[in-house]
């Protein structure tokens, strides 16, 4: 008989749905949810007008279910399998050592693969990967194992194991688990809390763990602070990272943090959290799950933004939180339940292309270079903690997973909208007929960069345009004999200023762009660099067409339009040709085409972000605006 799932069996406490705050509800935190500014858009109102449209023509549900969920996790947790040693310990295959939290994700996905019936002859390694994290994390030396992630993930796998792994095994793992004491064996812990107010993700984490560690009746030490205490004293210092939408902020804003953060906490709830900040929680996360269906790309990624991006693990997260949100609005409201149904396979769909090849390779991250060469990773982005991060997510949205709901059209497929974030994370998003602009506002340039960072369309193949800027100093790795990016990049201009000096928008950091609509299906962001103004006005009407005009004027002379166009992702090797003001480049049998009204396309060096290296075209622009038509065929 196949066993329920984990949402299932907490159905009673997750029937509420509270998509709308309570404007005059005041919750454990003393402010009220006004205080919090979540009616600057209403990502309700947008959503439910979305629904409202119907479905679009030609539409179609999938046939995804939880089973495709437990197949990426299965591929990923064999995979990692070859990588346990006597020990119990996880050997990262490139650094070959144990890294941080990758033995604790590992014993997360491989018990819920073998929860749901896979993997059965990976037991015992499993059971030796549980011995050695429930035994490392209450040693003295945890504190530099990255800690706060472990009891998180060690109780989604004792959760699936309980009813599996023999008593004698449960037991020593509950006894060990018993002694961890937070505030000792954690990292970003204190009992002082005027320096609580600086910890981030890592406390929730921690916090979210201890959680569910208490709702498995694994208890603690005496006059320790740990579990649901523990919970409600260190959220106690995180409620003002959550923004006017419920996104939680990290430091610098990463899209990662935030989705990554709320799951956290939503799994806590999904578990049984019940202390004082559970209301308040559950209203803040309901309203970032609608702001979550607007910012997503129609073919379910995640947007770019700050460290960490460009991992599959993002996807993942996605596909776990939307499967708990289809659960709880199930009943009150079906096409809402629907839509995140649709929302989360999407998200895990948009995957393949790394972690389901026919090939049976796995990459962790949206490119095609060797794994060894950590190319597109953050320092800490290693091959076994993020492809394992990626099972353990995906392993989270099959026990979420509740497959007598139907699929819907999510907004991202449907379109029709833009969606801002102008207080925080800084972007802009249009979503109109198979097109998807993303925009960075106010970047950090370790990571991003200003002006136009993201282009999808219809049937283009992923990252031919931009999915991301191009950091000039960036904060992450690129494979050896890669060319250093000399400039910061995006798909946006370039001038010479009043001193005669180049100037370039995607440089720009001192003030926020703005954003407005013109007329349906048609935007205009502006920026100001000093005494010079950068206007894009985007038209998405048409499908698989998109027309982007871009000015720049005032104090500013010979302007030239940057586009990169792929070189290399590591495997694709576009077919680039430059004719006159017009450029076309064949990737994977498809054509974009860029015909401009500006002077001859000329390349102008290269540049590499996340994805690979990218030729950069430069475009005279001829006056002070040029109008661009991109074309897919």
């Amino acid at each position: 008989m196949v066993k329920k799932c984990l949402l299932l069996a907490l159905a009673a406490w997750l029937g509420g749905c509270a998509w709308l705050p309570d404007a005059d509800e005041k919750t454990k935190t003393g402010k009220k949810m006004e205080d919090m500014n979540m009616t600057a858009e209403n990502p309700a109102v947008m959503v439910q007008k979305i629904l409202a449209a119907g479905k679009p023509e030609g539409w179609k549900a999938s046939s995804f279910d939880r089973n495709r969920y437990i197949d990426i996790v299965e591929r990923i947790v064999r995979m990692a399998g070859e990588w346990v040693n006597e020990d119990g310990a996880v050997i990262d295959p490139v650094l070959k050592a144990e890294h941080g939290q990758t033995s604790s994700r590992f014993a997360s996905s491989c018990a819920a693969a073998i929860y749901f019936g896979r993997c059965p002859e990976l037991k015992e390694k499993l059971y030796r990967v549980m011995d050695h994290c429930c035994n490392a994390l209450k040693q003295p030396g945890s504190v530099e194992r990255s800690p706060d992630f472990w009891m998180r993930e060690l109780a989604v796998a004792y959760y699936c194991l309980k009813d599996i792994a023999p008593p004698e095994k449960l037991a020593a793992w509950r006894r060990d688990l018993s002694e961890v004491i937070p505030e000792k064996n954690y990292k970003f812990v204190s009992p002082q809390s005027d320096r609580r107010y600086k910890f981030h993700n890592w406390a929730v984490y921690a916090a979210a763990g201890e959680s569910m560690r208490q709702a498995l009746g694994i208890s603690g030490p005496d006059n320790a602070l740990w579990g649901e205490r523990f919970f409600d004293e260190y959220m106690r210092f995180q409620l003002w990272r959550f923004n006017e939408y419920g996104m939680y902020r990290d430091p610098g804003d990463p899209v990662t943090y935030d989705i990554t953060t709320r799951l956290q906490l939503e799994a806590a709830l999904a578990m049984g959290y019940k202390g004082i900040w559970r209301d308040g929680l559950r209203k803040i996360l309901d309203e970032a799950m609608l702001a979550t269906l607007l910012f997503m790309a129609p073919g379910g990624d995640v947007p770019f933004g700050g460290r960490s991006a460009h991992f599959y693990f993002r996807e993942g997260i996605i596909s776990a939180l939307c499967e708990l949100a289809a659960s709880r609005c199930k009943t009150s409201d079906p096409k809402l339940a629907g839509a995140f149904k649709r929302q989360a396979h999407l998200a895990a769909l948009a995957t393949a292309d790394g972690l389901m090849r026919k090939d049976g390779k796995i990459y962790h991250i949206k490119n095609f270079f060797d794994p060894a060469t950590r190319h597109g990773c953050d320092m800490y982005g290693h091959y076994s903690v993020y492809s394992l991060l990626a099972a353990s997510n995906f392993a989270q949205a099959a026990l979420f997973s509740d497959d007598t709901i139907q699929e819907y059209p999510a907004p991202a497929e449907v379109g029709g909208f833009a969606f801002g974030l102008s207080n925080n994370f800084y972007k802009f998003f249009c979503n109109q007929s198979g097109n998807y602009l993303e925009f960075e506002l106010q970047p950090v340039l370790h990571y991003d960069a200003c002006g136009l960072g993201r282009i999808v369309m219809k049937d283009l193949p992923w990252g031919l345009l931009p999915v991301l800027p191009f950091a000039q100093n960036k904060y992450y790795i690129a494979a050896e004999g890669l060319p250093e990016n000399r400039f910061n990049d995006a798909v946006a201009p370039e001038w010479i200023n009043s001193s005669g000096e180049l100037q370039q928008l995607a440089s720009l950091t001192q003030t926020p762009g703005s954003y407005s609509q013109l007329e349906p299906g048609v935007w205009q962001v502006k920026y100001q660099a000093g005494d010079v103004q950068i206007v894009y006005t985007a038209d998405l009407r048409q499908v698989r067409q998109l027309t982007l005009t871009v000015s720049v004027s005032g104090n500013a002379r010979d302007a030239d339009m940057i586009i990169p166009i792929l070189n290399s992702n590591g495997a694709d090797k576009p077919i680039l040709n430059l004719q006159g003001s017009t450029l076309t480049a064949v990737m994977r049998g498809k054509t974009l085409q860029i015909v401009s009204d500006g002077a001859e396309a000329v390349k102008a060096g290269q540049c590499v972000n996340r994805t690979g290296v990218y030729d950069r075209i430069k475009i005279p622009i001829k006056g002070e605006s040029i109008k661009l038509i991109f074309s897919v065929k």
